[in-house]
């Protein structure tokens, strides 16, 4: 009995965060199995989109499986990182899928994590709305872990920006470094954070208990105002 887990929007399609297959020897049966229970899948897989880590390690070939095997699914979030504005920012799983997929001579990850505060001195905050102009922002995003991974010679760079409504507390903002070396990723992700926070095509909307306003560049304009 295998057991397989999954990540991100393939937990959402299959309705449950892992499950136990049995009759199944090796990962090509294991992947038949599944298409046959999961559909969805198989478009995904066509795509090669769908990544399969056994053991926490990426497989490609039929390897075998035994009963202490663990397949996990997840979506690609390889070659050189991934960035996207995304409905929900989920720190700590983001962290597990970037944990697995580093190589072996990556002996580093930075990682920042942003959230929606409380209370500002402007006031107490009831919620932030994020808008984004698409996909000039995805496109910003990738551009700036590109540069990063170029000039610092890190291995990879995760920019996940949350869109749309955030409470107070929510995670916002997922930037993970990988890199061989701890000062070329602390370094990267300094850069990376500042571009972040300048550069995308993003606007934020603060609605406060005292009023909502829209922030731009620095400054704090009330909503509704010419």
């Amino acid at each position: 009995m295998v057991k397989v887990r999954f990540f991100s929007i393939f937990r959402e399609l299959a309705g449950v965060e892992e499950e136990s297959v049995e009759g199944v020897r090796t990962l090509g049966e294991l992947k038949k199995a599944l298409l046959e229970k999961y559909p969805w899948l198989g478009e995904w897989a066509e795509r090669g989109e769908a990544v399969f880590l056994v053991d926490g390690k990426r497989e490609h070939g039929d390897v075998k499986l035994n009963e202490e095997s663990e397949v996990a699914v997840i979506p690609p979030v390889a070659g050189g990182g991934e960035q996207a504005f995304v409905d929900r920012v989920e720190p700590a799983e983001l962290l597990r899928s970037v944990l697995e997929l580093a190589g072996e001579k990556d002996g580093a990850v930075a990682l920042f994590v942003g959230r929606v505060k409380g209370v500002i001195p402007a006031g107490r905050v009831k919620s932030l709305y994020y808008e984004v102009y698409e996909p000039h922002g995805t496109r910003t995003l990738k551009e700036i872990a590109g540069d990063a991974v170029k000039k610092w010679k890190v291995s990879s760079v995760y920019i996940y920006h949350k869109k749309g409504e955030a409470i107070p507390g929510e995670p916002v903002l997922f930037i993970a470094v990988v890199s061989p070396g701890r000062r070329e990723a602390i370094s990267a992700l300094k850069e990376v954070l500042e571009r972040v926070k300048h550069e995308p095509p993003v606007w934020k909307l603060e609605k406060l208990e005292n009023g909502e306003y829209w922030i731009l560049g620095g400054k704090r304009v009330p909503r509704g105002s010419p």
